[in-house]
């Protein structure tokens, strides 16, 4: 096989010539630690099951609302990683 000419350029380069392909991604990660991810949404509940005990009286949902909350804010507030 003969050599090509110096200033023509391969017709398939090799591989390691080629431009690294990167994978998809999401973007930069969030960082968000799971006591925070678990904390938030039960305080969110937790202030729900507060407002429906308001507007109902049942214990239920003083006791049930009571404990999210505060389940929440005690994980939303160590904040530690995982």
């Amino acid at each position: 096989m003969t050599r090509l000419p110096e200033g023509r350029r391969e017709v398939y380069p090799s591989r390691g010539s080629r431009p690294k392909r990167r994978a998809p991604d999401f973007g930069p990660g969030l960082n968000v630690s799971v006591p925070i991810s678990f904390g938030l949404p039960l305080v969110v509940v937790g202030i729900a099951l507060v407002a429906a005990a308001f507007a109902s009286g049942g214990v239920f949902f003083w006791v049930a609302g009571l404990v999210a909350l505060v389940a929440g804010v005690l994980l939303f507030a160590t904040g530690k990683r995982l």
